[in-house]
């Protein structure tokens, strides 16, 4: 194996810059552009939000840093933390507590949802978030969960009833079901993500109908079903955090909401190509691999969470 001309193994990093091990004099280091703040997760397991061109490295689930490359998106759910709001729908028999334990971040933001009886249609939440047409299109929604009382949390994706996605997640065995009613919804695919300190994300991504929003419903339970199913507790809740609805084929970093919609800009990160190269490797987090063996004079990152680049 011909030994590497330049070698990206992500550990250092400063505003603007990303620094290769290979070469060492600074020659093959990476420039990231990206406009606005963008989150990642920090070596301690917290989420945090990082300013206007500084690369992300980011921390979750693994003993090294990946450098977190990711094309634009839109959080199209607003008040994505804040789920005591008016702009979310309690049914009569959920409450919604604010502020009642810590959220990924390290800070006391998440909310507590309850349950009041065990019929159905009483205890769920939910909230429209505005598409950006009324069309099928790719979209996925995801939320942070920790179990309260109850091993059970349903959510649902829907357009116009009855077209929707369902899900339903096991704290227990932390499984996560997903099934579909109506015309036109499809699943593509379904995560698990293990936060630490009892957190996980949930998301589901799909293909919608063509109504003009995506409503999210959420409902904690004692046993199996979905949201609008009767249930066996008075009593199940869970607390809850970051809920987001993107459009587009996966899931990506949390992007906070307020009162309108919020965009996290594309992260561009580059190098001019050593001469020489005649492949480059990509390597991501899961060990998946991408070669490019038509050499551009000027090589972008892949978006992804990558592990490490290799020219040779």
């Amino acid at each position: 194996m011909s030994n590497p001309i330049l070698a990206l193994i992500p550990s250092g990093q400063r505003a603007t810059k990303v620094y290769s091990v290979l070469p060492s004099d600074g020659s093959g280091d990476f420039t990231l552009a990206r406009t606005g703040t963008a989150t990642r997760v920090r070596k301690d397991g917290l989420i945090e939000a990082v300013a206007t061109t500084v690369p992300r490295l980011d921390w979750l689930n693994s003993d090294c840093p990946n450098l977190l490359i990711e094309p634009i998106r839109t959080n199209r759910q607003i008040r994505s933390e804040e789920f005591d709001n008016a702009a979310w729908t309690k049914q009569a028999d959920l409450t919604v507590t604010a502020n009642q334990v810590t959220a990924p971040t390290g800070e006391l933001t998440a909310d507590k949802i309850k349950r009041g009886s065990t019929t159905n249609t009483n205890n769920y939440l939910s909230d429209a978030a505005s598409k950006s047409s009324s069309a099928q299109l790719d979209a996925c929604t995801s939320v942070f969960v920790k179990q309260g009382e109850g091993d059970f949390f349903a959510f649902r994706m829907q357009g116009t009833y009855p077209n929707r996605a369902d899900a339903i997640f096991q704290f227990s065995n932390t499984t996560l079901t997903t099934s579909v009613a109506g015309s036109n919804f499809t699943v593509a695919s379904s995560k698990v993500e293990n936060y630490g300190n009892g957190w996980y994300r949930l998301s589901v991504v799909y293909n919608t109908d063509a109504a003009a929003t995506i409503t999210s419903f959420f409902s904690p339970r004692g046993t199996t079903g979905q949201i609008d199913v009767s249930d066996t507790s008075t009593s199940a809740f869970v607390y809850l955090w970051g809920c987001q609805v993107e459009e587009g084929t996966s899931l990506t970093s949390y992007i906070e909401t307020t009162s309108a919609q919020t965009t996290r800009n594309a992260d561009v990160c580059n190098v001019t190509t050593p001469s020489g190269v005649v492949k480059i490797t990509e390597t991501f987090s899961d060990d998946t691999t991408n070669v490019i063996t038509s050499i551009p004079g000027t090589y972008t990152i892949s978006d992804g969470k990558i592990k490490k680049v290799i020219m040779i």
